[in-house]
């Protein structure tokens, strides 16, 4: 079974926004709208799951009233969270489940892509992977990375074994604009509607 968590309990003090950043309206609907949408996309999920915090109290309504099943966590970091999750999950599910986490701040994240990273993770033969996109490919289409690691930046989409054991992890790397542009920034939302209107216009042209 393939269990996705999105994480939507995080603070977002970057975005310089009043509001919380999983409901940050783009085009009209929320951020983790989007995300959530994908993950229901995918042929390979089998449950879903949105982690809020305190941080996140109107983010929680909002997926309760879509019909989401929610958990929340204490909002202490991304880590933090995700053992807290990780316990919570071991008195319910299998031993063998498999946990694919993705933030909450990657809207052009899609279905295919996920089941895509998940096949990945099968063949990989090792029990965690983390996907990134190369730094070059930021550099060429001027986006700023969040979070440089060497050569690579992580993507905010991990896969897991359901135990709080360290990992030995596959780096999948993914040269994706839809990977790329997590929003952490007033920046990052000027480049995603570059996006939406670049994509409009290769429509027009077809």
């Amino acid at each position: 079974m393939v269990t996705a968590i999105i994480m939507a309990g995080g603070k977002g003090t970057r975005m310089e926004m009043d509001g919380e950043k999983p409901l940050l309206l783009i085009r009209k609907k929320p951020m983790v709208q989007y995300v959530y949408e994908a993950v229901q996309s995918s042929r390979e999920i089998n449950n879903l799951l949105v982690a809020t915090s305190p941080h996140t109290p109107l983010t929680t309504d909002f997926c309760i009233n879509k019909g989401l099943k929610v958990i929340e966590t204490p909002g202490k970091g991304y880590i933090e969270d995700l053992a807290f999750i990780i316990g919570e999950l071991k008195s319910i599910d299998t031993e063998d489940d498999i946990l694919i986490t993705i933030t909450a701040d990657l809207p052009l994240i899609t279905g295919e892509i996920i089941d895509k990273v998940i096949d990945e993770y099968r063949n990989c033969g090792r029990p965690a992977m983390c996907v990134a996109v190369p730094l070059e490919f930021f550099n060429k289409y001027n986006l700023k990375p969040h979070l440089a690691m060497g050569d690579m930046v992580p993507s905010g989409l991990n896969i897991l074994r359901r135990n709080n054991n360290q990992q030995d992890e596959e780096v999948l790397e993914l040269r994706k604009f839809e990977l790329a542009l997590n929003i952490n920034s007033p920046e990052d939302l000027i480049s995603l509607e570059k996006y939406f209107e670049f994509k409009a216009f290769k429509q027009t042209i077809k």
